[in-house]
């Protein structure tokens, strides 16, 4: 099945810019979130980035070409 462009874009495409770009840009810091080191704290905060990206791809653009089964 064919995707469209904005559900592999919010889908993959934020979440790998998150980690692919936020990890070198926020590894040299110093800073420190509730104790945590920045990188870790932003390594952490992508998961739920990634889990509402692909609801959002999901929700918006997929579901559509899935019938639902009665």
């Amino acid at each position: 099945m064919i995707r469209s462009w904005p559900s592999v874009l919010i889908g993959l495409g934020i979440p790998a810019a998150a980690l692919l770009i936020g990890i070198p840009l926020v590894s040299g810091s110093t800073a420190s979130v509730f104790g945590i080191p920045l990188v870790f704290f932003w390594v952490f905060c992508c998961c739920p980035l990634t889990t509402l990206c692909l609801w959002v791809s999901w929700r918006f653009f997929d579901r559509a070409h899935y019938p639902e089964e009665d």
